[in-house]
């Protein structure tokens, strides 16, 4: 099954690592194949990585955007995936984790973020309850759950 991506004017997108950029108005792209993509606009930057969520999140960012990465990654992100897991004792949260895991293992990395975007937003509300929580830059606004 093929992917759309309609890009806006400018955006840009990164497939197998490399950064394709929009030009001036709207553009739809089909991918007829598996590939690792990410909108630029969901790559979270390095100084964002301040939680143990995100910076699980930025290690398979990193192996989505370069390969060598994620054979160098693969053990360390188990290890950071099984301190969430024991960490976190929300059941739904639990079930994310290891959602987020298994796309690992299928080398399904974009799965694995979006996996990983509710429990960060839950982490976020569990750290700061009183201020809105945040996502990866540019990504949509997300609230903790309850």
């Amino acid at each position: 099954m093929a992917l759309k991506l309609r890009l806006k004017p400018c955006e840009r997108v990164v497939i197998n690592g490399c950064v394709v950029q929009n030009e001036n108005r709207r553009y739809t792209l089909t991918v007829s194949n598996f590939a690792q993509i990410i909108r630029g606009s969901d790559i979270m930057q390095e100084e964002e990585a301040d939680t143990p969520v995100r910076r699980a999140y930025f290690v398979i960012q990193s192996m989505l955007l370069d390969p060598r990465a994620a054979e160098e990654y693969g053990s360390v992100v188990a290890g950071m995936m099984a301190k969430l897991y024991t960490a976190f004792l929300h059941p739904d949260m639990q079930d994310r984790i290891m959602q987020a895991m298994r796309n690992v293992s299928d080398r399904d990395y974009y799965k694995a973020l979006a996996c990983l975007r509710p429990v960060m937003a839950y982490e976020d509300g569990l750290l700061h309850p009183a201020r809105p929580a945040r996502a990866p830059a540019g990504a949509p606004e997300a609230h903790a759950e309850g």
